[in-house]
């Protein structure tokens, strides 16, 4: 451990800290645009500039490892003039869009402005405007805002596993762009909607629908695998507007996959069923909840009454809920049903009753990124568990021997030491 001083606070931090995860470990704020945890250091933004004792000039924070005996000041005059020096930088070609931008009120550039821009520019210079591109029909881009501190282009490529944003251009004609106007294909590519600071990159379907100030948020869990992502539901007025990851380390980090985020818009779909419907001479009719509740209990009880209970079978979606997986089977067995099951595309049922105990992986979802060595059986990851296939690519990339089997040639975006490629029934 290292002993380090902060503002005049004395800490004890580990081999191999950076400045700034040191202030947050105390909770002292510094300021950062292009700094995330969980992202390779960049140091292209310079906002977190702090003075440390027998230096010249500042230094940034997230690149900077912290030493014996080393004293930072964040809140020094050279530390403040030195951030509000790239505050002023920043703002130079930042378009004053923030009444119609839909990252206002949740914008690190707005927070940070507050703290530490001036009241005006002294410049007088026309602003550069970027083209906008067109990544695909997820994530909104509005370029000129960007301020290239490449969250996203990292994020695709160290998360993602494939760089498909990166920078083009030198000094004021730098910009972020894909490779030959290519869209963004990730199944995590929503999630660099949450990194960016400003309101370059937004959410096509949430676009101009809401201010994050009107929404009530409720905690939930992504129903669309089983991995039992955390996240955070927007509503409006009784309606969801969009979905957002709640940090859970030891599950989903702070990502979501783009099926968990963007799935919310087929609650809100013309084509959906929102009243009950009875069939009545071929067709269907619509009712009220009351009259369709006491219609399904009476042909329930009709058929138990002239089969028996055993004559019943009751089917649960895999992406039920635990409750709602309870409830169905407390209905069936009031009913005196037995025959309840959720595998809905299963048709192979020989290993039935020679199963102990709940099937899983044999570890915590966290312990993937230390495994060895791993064989995959007949699972296209990326599209199963986009979230889990990431925590693969960090074992592989930690070095873990990757083999599989599997009757589909798809690129998990990581390397693979064996594959072999074969009929479904030869699997086994």
């Amino acid at each position: 451990m290292l002993q380090i001083e902060i503002d005049g606070k004395a800490l004890e931090v580990e081999h191999g800290s950076t400045i700034i995860d040191a202030a947050d470990k105390v909770g002292i704020e510094i300021p950062r645009f292009c700094y995330h945890k969980k992202l390779s250091v960049a140091a292209n933004c310079r906002m977190c500039l702090v003075q440390v004792e027998n230096f010249n000039k500042p230094l940034p924070a997230c690149a900077t490892p912290v030493a014996e005996g080393m004293k930072i000041f964040t809140r020094s005059k050279a530390a403040i003039e030195a951030q509000k020096s790239v505050m002023e930088f920043l703002l130079i070609n930042h378009p004053l869009d923030c009444p119609i931008c839909d990252q206002g009120g949740e914008c690190d550039l707005q927070d940070v402005a507050v703290a530490y821009g001036a009241s005006g520019s002294r410049y007088t210079e026309e602003k550069r405007v970027v083209f906008n591109k067109n990544i695909g029909p997820l994530v909104s881009t509005d370029m000129t805002r960007c301020i290239q501190c490449t969250r996203c282009v990292r994020f695709l490529k160290e998360v993602g596993g494939m760089m498909e944003l990166g920078m083009v251009g030198r000094g004021e004609h730098a910009e972020i762009t894909a490779y030959v106007d290519k869209s963004v294909n990730s199944e995590l590519s929503g999630n660099i909607i949450d990194l960016c600071p400003v309101g370059a990159l937004t959410s096509k379907p949430y676009r101009y629908s809401a201010r994050s100030w009107e929404l009530t948020r409720r905690p939930s869990i992504a129903p669309h695998d089983g991995l039992g992502s955390h996240i955070e539901v927007h509503v409006k007025d009784n309606k969801v507007m969009r979905v957002l990851p709640r940090e859970k380390e030891s599950i989903n980090e702070c990502w979501l996959s783009d099926r968990d985020r963007f799935s919310y818009e087929g609650l809100n779909s013309p084509d959906r069923l929102k009243v009950p419907m009875i069939k009545h001479n071929g067709e269907w009719q619509e009712t009220d909840w009351k009259t369709a509740l006491e219609f399904a209990a009476g042909q329930i009880k009709d058929i138990t009454n002239q089969y028996g209970s055993d004559a019943l079978g009751v089917l649960v979606s895999p992406n039920s809920t635990m409750e709602e997986g309870y409830l169905v089977k407390k209905l069936a067995s009031g009913l005196g049903c037995g025959n309840v099951d959720y595998r809905l595309r299963q048709t192979d049922f020989r290993l039935d009753g020679r199963r102990v105990g709940t099937p899983w992986m044999g570890c915590n979802i966290q312990e993937i990124e230390e495994l060895d060595r791993i064989l995959l059986i007949g699972s296209n990851l990326r599209n199963e568990h986009p979230l889990l296939a990431q925590r693969f690519r960090k074992a592989v990339a930690n070095g873990a021997e990757l083999s599989i089997v599997s009757p589909l040639d798809n690129n998990p975006l990581m390397d693979i030491a064996h594959k072999v490629i074969v009929r479904p029934n030869d699997m086994v």
